[in-house]
């Protein structure tokens, strides 16, 4: 799931950052990802949509 979400963030498969959070913020509530997984998928989110 980490790495499949990485790809997607990079390439800005999501149309805004809020989406992209929110798909984070899901598969972490399902701990399909781990805290230092969720912490740099967000900083990704960040970084790559510009919030």
């Amino acid at each position: 799931m980490y790495k499949s979400l990485k790809t997607l963030i990079g390439k800005k498969f999501y149309k805004t950052a809020e989406i992209a959070q929110n798909k984070l913020d899901v598969f972490f509530a399902a701990n399909r990802l781990t805290d230092e997984a969720y912490i740099e998928l967000t900083a990704m989110v960040e970084s790559t949509y510009g919030e």
